[in-house]
């Protein structure tokens, strides 16, 4: 868009003050980034990771009441979108004339309630499955870009929550369409299978469905897995998937071990390769419900699940686990953060302090704790230090305060452990240990092959996780790519090789990529926002204002929130009569670090405001 000229435009640092603007009081802007429900690892010990089970999860299929899948109209949802967003064939195993939905509504803290009403019903492997096909309009895309933050490290937002039997909820959420990501070289094999450099997508029908007999977890990994390695070479050690429609379920994602043989874990030595088509190569599959294949704290979670978490601690240390999954998943502990915890996400660890011990904010990069190197074979018994577990392991709401506030004090009564504990009960970890890794991330659809900007999006997601140049920033809740989460440890290749073709050779701006110009509702901007602002460096983001709630929006301010921060560090420029805006940025030594960034328009006596939108993350370097 050709952005028109202003008469007399002023451009205001953050230094200058906001009231300089007019004869208004200096307006407020809120935080808009409130916290997202997080979806849970599915991974069981007795189920996923020692071998124990078949192909698929659970013998007894999906319980009445369950949703199970549905698929996204528009596929991506960009922000500037005006049309009506559909969950199309929105499924519930039963006989249901209508389901109870709580959407997201930030004046609401416990959802407003929607009644669906059944469009038609459907018949999957002789069970009744009722289909739902709710809507909404743009204004409601609106309203939850105010409180939600997207980009390159969270493609996408929380919707709401479908009641499910009993009290327990499944958490929606919608991909969005982050403008700014790159267009990738696309090969369509055939109608049923098409590749990029680092994603592939192939067509496999009964993959989802297969769980309405199969349970939760039952996804036709075997059928998709053979698809992919009719196609693509037998090199990978992981086998990523998720799927064009998108999957309802309890959990966000699972990693199922396929072939194991390392001992010292607690996990037996065995090899099922054969049953998903490889050739005693492939050590694990995943299995995504939702957009979380894209982001590094779950992808590193998952993959991690192939050594870990598995360790007795009753043995141990005589402690009696808790929190969420707790036989495949870390401890509360001292020592360092986990990435695989049952009590903490990685994003929070325990500290030392005078009176016992605190929680705090895990800084950037988040690792994995010492002992999980060690159980990866990336550090050798000698250099694990002694560390403690504590006690009291339900401290915590498994479901709700896995991010407890930095400052929160915990139950001091704790057990000393040394890796010759573990030892004692395990043995010495013995096997073979990565120093790389190579992991395949694959779409499964149903009935057609995605169109190309839904490759887009897929293959420059997929390609981000590996981190080919090494240079990756932290995101900025704190995690990072695998490559840094092992210490420089693994490189991890998410490279895609096809059998009997040449494969795309396609390196992406991964590091540093530009938010496109409509990134922001309601304001254009005339160039692409950048994600990296160096120190002393000024930037102008000229554009115009295209939201129509208003006829006088007079300023326009650029908030930058860094995590844990009560006010951001503000950029403003007035807005004239046309619209048109243009506002400089320059930050200083002291702003170093890692944001969000949240755009406000305000208007005569506006007072306080959320943001239009919020992009993360932001990087001041």
């Amino acid at each position: 868009m050709t952005v028109r000229a202003a008469a007399s435009l002023v451009v205001v640092s953050a230094f200058a003050g906001l009231a300089s603007l007019g004869a208004q009081s200096a307006p407020v802007p809120l935080r808009g980034d409130v916290p997202t429900p997080q979806p849970r690892c599915g991974t069981s010990a007795d189920r996923d990771v020692g071998g124990r089970s078949g192909p698929y999860a659970l013998p007894n299929g999906l319980a009445d009441g369950e949703s199970f899948t549905f698929d996204q109209d528009p596929p991506l949802v960009a922000a500037d979108y005006t049309g009506t967003i559909t969950l199309r064939r929105f499924s519930v195993v039963g006989d249901f004339p209508t389901i109870e939905f709580r959407r997201e509504d930030p004046d609401v803290p416990d959802g407003r309630t929607e009644t669906w009403t059944r469009l038609t019903s459907r018949a999957v492997n002789g069970q009744l499955v009722s289909v739902f096909e709710p809507s909404w309009d743009a204004a409601e895309l609106a309203r939850s870009l105010t409180r939600r933050r997207i980009g390159f490290d969270i493609p996408f937002i929380y919707w709401g929550a479908v009641q499910a039997p009993g009290d327990a909820k499944r958490y929606i959420y919608l991909r969005m369409a982050i403008a700014g990501v790159p267009s990738s070289d696309v090969v369509r094999v055939n109608d049923q299978v098409q590749f990029a450099s680092d994603v592939v997508n192939i067509v496999v029908p009964n993959f989802d469905e297969a769980r309405v007999v199969a349970g939760s977890s039952g996804f036709d990994v075997p059928a998709a897995s053979r698809m992919f390695y009719t196609y693509f070479a037998d090199v990978y050690d992981v086998l990523a998937f998720t799927s064009a429609s998108i999957p309802v379920a309890d959990f966000g994602a699972f990693h199922r071990n396929v072939r194991n043989a390392v001992s010292g874990l607690n996990i037996s030595r065995f090899d099922q390769s054969a049953l998903y088509g490889s050739h005693g190569v492939l050590q694990g599959v995943e299995v995504y419900a939702d957009d979380t294949i894209t982001r590094y704290q779950d992808t590193n979670h998952e993959m991690a699940h192939q050594w870990l978490s598995n360790f007795d601690w009753l043995k141990i240390a005589s402690i009696t686990r808790a929190g969420h999954e707790p036989s495949s998943h870390s401890p509360l502990w001292t020592g360092g953060e986990t990435l695989i915890g049952a009590v903490l996400l990685g994003d929070r660890r325990v500290k030392s302090v005078s009176e016992g011990y605190d929680i705090e904010r895990t800084p950037a990069p988040a690792h994995y704790h010492p002992l999980e190197l060690y159980a990866m074979g990336l550090k050798p018994a000698s250099d694990v230090p002694d560390f403690a577990v504590f006690t009291n392991q339900g401290q915590f709401d498994s479901d709700s305060s896995m991010s407890p506030d930095p400052g929160t004090h915990l139950k001091d009564d704790v057990t000393p452990v040394s890796i010759n504990d573990v030892v004692r009960v395990h043995g010495f970890r013995q096997g073979p240990a990565p120093s790389s890794w190579r992991r395949a991330t694959v779409i499964v659809s149903r009935e057609n092959l995605v169109s190309h900007a839904e490759m887009d999006y897929w293959n420059f997601f997929a390609q981000r996780l590996s981190d080919h140049s090494h240079e990756s920033r932290a995101t900025v809740d704190n995690f990072a790519s695998f490559n840094r989460a092992t210490q420089n440890g693994v490189t991890l290749s998410t490279h895609i090789v096809p059998l009997d073709r040449d494969a795309v050779e396609q390196l992406i701006n991964i590091d540093t990529p530009s938010f496109g110009g409509t990134s922001v509702r309601g304001i254009t901007f005339s160039s692409s926002i950048p994600t990296q602002f160096a120190v002393g460096e000024q930037v102008t983001l000229a554009g115009h204002v295209t939201a129509a709630d208003r006829p006088d929006f007079d300023q326009l301010m650029l908030g930058f929130w860094q995590i844990g921060a009560s006010t951001p560090t503000r950029f403003t420029s007035t807005i004239s009569r046309s619209g048109d805006f243009a506002v400089t940025i320059r930050f200083s030594d002291s702003d170093r670090g890692r944001y969000t960034l949240a755009a406000y328009l305000f208007w005569p006596n506006s007072g306080t405001q959320y943001p239009r939108g919020s992009l993360s993350t932001i990087s001041v370097e």
